[in-house]
């Protein structure tokens, strides 16, 4: 027999020794008549009170010969148990007096994905029940004032205002929304603070300056498809941002490229134009004539050497006080200087 049945009987052979001495005080020695009615009562109640005594330990017996238990555990600790759908307690946890068998077992604990398992547990044994939690995933609501700014997270670009963002896990986040035309916000959310999990953003409008120049000048500035002005192109008040320019110049391939102005800064750019130029070296003989070309004054006399001459054909006029007027047709080419060489006659 199991030791703890052992003792049980150990108890009762007690409580029964304690009733025999209880009758044996109750007749006075020497005394062989039969007791009283009064103890003859006495007597039964003791014979009811044992029995039931016997009763309630053979039960306890019986109970725990069927019984089993569960020794619960979480990381982390603290989460709430539940078996069968009925609240127990919290981890770290014995639930002791279970039924053996099969049972449901669910931890919950706010801010981690619910922990659920089946378990059988073994008659009169401790059945180990471990739960390692995983954190549960938030979602991120962001908007701003006003709407359509991009929002960048920890680095990367995650689309534009209102946007919500799920699937997070409850740690710290860098966070930066920005909007052409206002200053960029960055801020660190931590979303182990459900109130974290709603962000919104009121942006305030910012300036930088601007100053665009080419060689040769006179090139036209479209900026995000707006004409601008003509370089050299100077603005103090430009909102901040992003922005694609385009320089266009007649005789020129158009020039593209992606400028940022930033709040208080200049954004300074230049450009050289590929006009396809060539160069024309004119003398005369004698020196001085005035310089003419597709019928408008230079201002140059000779000898003189032009070097931003467009590609192509081109009419060349000089006139000299006291001799005869003399023009030509001249080709230039692209990288290359023409060379013209004139002797003026004289008027008589």
């Amino acid at each position: 027999m199991p030791e703890e049945h052992s003792g049980a009987s150990d108890r009762i052979d007690q409580l029964l020794g304690s009733l025999q001495e209880s009758r044996t005080s109750q007749v006075p020695p020497g005394n062989k008549s039969n007791p009283p009615p009064a103890s003859r009562r006495r007597n039964r109640l003791w014979i009811v009170l044992v029995v039931a005594v016997l009763v309630v330990v053979g039960g306890v017996l019986v109970l725990q010969g069927r019984q089993a238990s569960l020794n619960v555990r979480s990381f982390p600790s603290g989460a709430t148990v539940y078996v069968d759908s009925v609240e127990v307690g919290a981890t770290p946890l014995v639930v002791s007096g279970t039924t053996p068998g099969s049972h449901t077992i669910e931890i919950r604990m706010e801010g981690w994905e619910p922990w659920t398992g089946t378990v059988v547990a073994v008659r009169g044994s401790t059945t180990q029940v471990i739960a390692n939690m995983t954190h549960a995933a938030y979602s991120l609501v962001i908007t701003s004032t006003p709407a359509g700014a991009t929002v960048t997270m920890d680095g990367t670009v995650k689309g534009v205002t209102p946007l919500t963002v799920p699937g997070l896990k409850p740690r710290n986040y860098a966070l930066t929304v920005a909007l052409k035309g206002y200053a960029p916000v960055t801020r660190t959310v931590d979303l182990s603070d459900p109130t974290e999990t709603v962000q919104d953003f009121s942006l305030i409008p910012a300036y930088g300056k601007l100053d665009i120049s080419s060689t040769p000048p006179g090139a036209e500035v479209i900026i995000d498809g707006t004409s601008r002005g003509v370089t050299p192109l100077k603005l103090d008040r430009f909102p901040v941002g992003e922005y694609s320019l385009v320089l266009k110049f007649e005789g020129s391939k158009d020039i593209t490229d992606t400028i940022t102005v930033k709040e208080g800064a200049t954004c300074t750019r230049g450009y050289t134009l590929d006009l396809g130029l060539g160069g024309l070296t004119v003398v005369t003989d004698p020196s001085g004539a005035a310089i003419s070309i597709d019928g408008q004054p230079t201002r140059q006399i000779t000898p003189y050497t032009f070097t931003t001459l467009k590609e192509g054909t081109h009419e060349i006029y000089l006139e000299l006080p006291g001799y005869l007027p003399w023009s030509t047709d001249v080709t230039i080419s692209a990288a290359q200087t023409q060379e013209l060489s004139i002797a003026l006659t004289k008027l008589e």
